[in-house]
């Protein structure tokens, strides 16, 4: 008579729903702070920070409030902002650079 088995794997706990969209906007808010200290990975940031704000407005619109929501939306906000105000200044300062005749690392006289 074959044996029957009964066993069945344990199932992981039941988070809320949105905890795990909150969770990935607090991941994504962090990296896109990071990534703005760094000149041209500043596009990166935004990019990231666009993407943490709209898993920080999913996890609410599936009722999830929590500190980790919260702090997800700000930071993914900061980094929006502070990485579109580095892209910026990083353009610009190129822009300067090319304009006056430096470029490639010396002084070109025209």
């Amino acid at each position: 008579m074959p044996e029957t088995n009964n066993y069945t794997p344990p199932t992981p706990p039941n988070d809320p729903p949105g905890k795990s969209n909150a969770t990935a906007s607090l991941v994504l808010g962090i990296i896109a702070v990071v990534l703005w200290f760094f000149g041209y990975s500043a596009i990166i940031s935004v990019i990231l920070g666009i993407v943490g704000l709209i898993q920080a407005s999913r996890a609410k619109e599936l009722g999830y409030e929590d500190t980790t929501r919260t702090a997800g939306f700000i930071l993914s906000l900061i980094g929006l902002i502070g990485g579109a105000l580095a892209f910026v200044a990083c353009v610009a300062c190129v822009g300067l650079f090319a304009s006056t005749g430096i470029a490639a690392g010396g002084l070109y006289a025209s």
